[in-house]
């Protein structure tokens, strides 16, 4: 747990939390765009929940939509971790067919979640529970989960 915390040292979480604020201050950290978008078709079985594709220019940070704000902003917050993490995924000749706007050449990682089966997916989604832990979430009432500290 150490070392995801230590990712987060210096990201200045924004005060009131929002996810737009943190994409806003993520793009400048990087020094490019970050775009968040709803993904293309309806969500459903087989079908990712999230994905962050990086290419030399731009992240994309694409969520399932018809959920919930709370389920889209878990989403969001999951493949972020997955950028602060500087998780590697699938190669952009992959997502050339779901997403055809994009040259396959210019992507330089994608990462799609449908599940949480890996050690990059398990650290990305504590990565989304320590932003909101930063972020001063749920208020003073203790987690449900307990101690984050004690999921590893």
């Amino acid at each position: 747990m150490r070392h995801l915390r230590a990712r987060l040292t210096g990201l200045d979480i924004p005060r009131p939390f929002s996810v737009d604020a943190l994409c806003e201050q993520l793009a400048q950290d990087r020094g490019r765009p970050l775009h968040l978008l709803p993904l293309p078709g309806p969500p459903g079985p087989g079908q990712p929940c999230g994905m962050w594709i990086a290419t030399p220019t731009v992240d994309y940070v694409f969520h399932a939509h018809g959920t919930s704000a709370l389920h889209r902003q878990n989403i969001v917050l999951h493949e972020l971790g997955h950028m602060l993490c500087e998780h590697t995924g699938l190669g952009g000749a992959e997502a050339a067919p779901m997403f055809s706007l994009l040259d396959p050449a210019m992507v330089g990682r994608v990462l799609a979640r449908g599940g949480y089966s890996t050690p990059q997916e398990e650290e990305a989604e504590l990565m989304a529970a320590l932003i909101l832990e930063r972020a001063g979430w749920p208020g003073t009432s203790p987690s449900p989960l307990g101690d984050l500290d004690d999921l590893l």
